[in-house]
């Protein structure tokens, strides 16, 4: 029995399982608004409060970060909402002992989303939590596997899923509308200037350091490790592949159409031009092998141009055409000359990824969500398998089942980390 068919196994033994901690509160079918806690809300976080109080069915109850000092521009969303004020704590701890919660919302530091995600639902809560889902690979299938477990509907932040000129574009494809698909790519050519150096410093006032931290390694305190800087960090971040660039990895596995993570991973890069504080590449390249279908990865941090006008997107190549995705929709071109084909001219209008995830929630059915956590594992583990070749130095064999690399001591000691008591993530949850 291989991996995959014993999760299978685990998860249909486990559907009818009893959830843990607040589950008599959140396993109900609520009549009323859905009550909301929304974690870390400085930057992305904000948008949750923001997208949460604009659905009539959430209301926001609870603020939680660890720095008590950015609490207050995501409290004016809700007044000027005119939201009931909200609760405001410092530990999530007290977030999910709070059986008045049904939903936990998660926009934290890339290396909190897995133990925090687990954590709610162990208590019983359903989750929406930000991508990269995890900080390893290890870390983004522990939550797949509690999320059925507890039996929890956990939508992953991929938002893009839920834009309907994505799912037209990703139908075309599908629908073969450029033939047989042999590649795609993605691109993630962000500009990102230096972040220079920071020395080590006292920690400010109202900011819980020792939680921040949370499961990665005891540090001392630097601007550069902290606010958005972290994500060149890699006790905390994944790099810009892990950043921004996972939403249009996520749009590349999806338009080739794989349910599960590739053979063969070659990754390459470094950190060009800067010396400064960062620790992550700057400039990746990275191949996913498929046994029919390649995928590349690109990230360009430093000046550079674009590809037929896009530099945040998706291309892909088929048999009778190729098709673009950036900010402004999708365009086909198709046959030798590559002549226009079928287009969006924009994005539209966007259902709320927000929205659908509360509408599988009330309806306690995770088939429909636009972005399951599964689909989140999958798309963070890429970036993840990308990151592992750069920092090995090497192409990497992989096997999918198992989610692991065969006979290889050093790249597999990649798969998860050392974890700082007591924000330990379960070896089985």
């Amino acid at each position: 029995m291989n991996r995959r068919s014993f999760l299978k196994g685990s998860v249909a033994g486990a559907a009818t399982a009893a959830p843990l901690g607040a589950a008599a509160s959140s396993a109900r079918l609520p009549s009323d608004q859905l009550r909301v806690a929304v974690v870390g809300v400085r930057g992305r976080g904000r948008s949750h409060v923001k997208g949460f109080t604009e659905s009539p069915d959430a209301v926001v109850t609870t603020l939680c970060d660890v720095d008590l000092n950015v609490v207050g521009r995501a409290r004016k969303i809700l007044e000027e909402a005119g939201a009931p004020k909200p609760k405001v704590v410092q530990d999530i701890r007290r977030v999910l002992d709070d059986n008045d919660i049904d939903i936990v919302s998660i926009a934290t530091p890339d290396h909190w989303h897995a133990l925090g995600a687990i954590w709610a639902c162990q208590a019983g809560k359903d989750v929406y939590v930000e991508k990269p889902v995890s900080h390893n690979i290890s870390e983004g299938r522990r939550i797949v596997e509690a999320a059925r477990k507890y039996d929890r509907v956990v939508q992953t932040g991929t938002q893009g899923r839920s834009s309907p000129a994505m799912q037209e574009a990703i139908k075309f494809i599908h629908d073969g509308g450029i033939g047989k698909v042999y590649m795609a790519k993605g691109l993630c050519y962000k500009r990102r200037k230096s972040i220079g150096h920071t020395p080590d410093a006292p920690v400010p006032e109202g900011v819980d350091y020792d939680l921040w931290l949370g499961p990665a390694p005891e540090r001392p305190f630097s601007r550069n490790r902290f606010h958005y800087n972290w994500h060149w960090i890699w006790d905390y971040g994944t790099t810009d592949m892990g950043n921004q660039g996972v939403h249009q990895m996520d749009i590349a596995r999806w338009g080739i159409n794989k349910h599960e993570l590739p053979a063969r991973i070659n990754g390459a890069g470094d950190k060009f031009v800067y010396d400064d504080d960062q620790e992550t590449p700057n400039t990746q390249l990275t191949t996913f092998e498929y046994d029919d279908t390649l995928l590349v990865f690109e990230v360009r941090g430093l000046l550079t141009n674009d590809e037929k006008e896009v530099t945040v997107g998706n291309i892909f190549y088929g048999s009778d055409g190729y098709l673009t995705i950036g900010r402004g929709g999708w365009q086909a071109y198709l046959g030798e000359k590559g002549e226009p084909g079928p287009a969006s001219s924009k994005d539209g209008p966007r259902v709320s990824h927000f929205q659908n995830f509360i509408d599988a929630v009330r309806n306690r059915d995770r088939s429909l969500l636009n972005a399951d956590i599964l689909e989140g594992h999958l798309s963070s583990a890429l970036c993840h398998l990308g990151n592992i070749s750069y920092r090995t130095g090497r192409k990497l064999t992989f096997d999918p089942a198992w989610e692991n690399f065969p006979g290889d001591d050093e790249a597999n000691s990649y798969l998860t980390r050392r974890y700082r008591k007591p924000f330990v993530v379960p070896e089985r949850v």
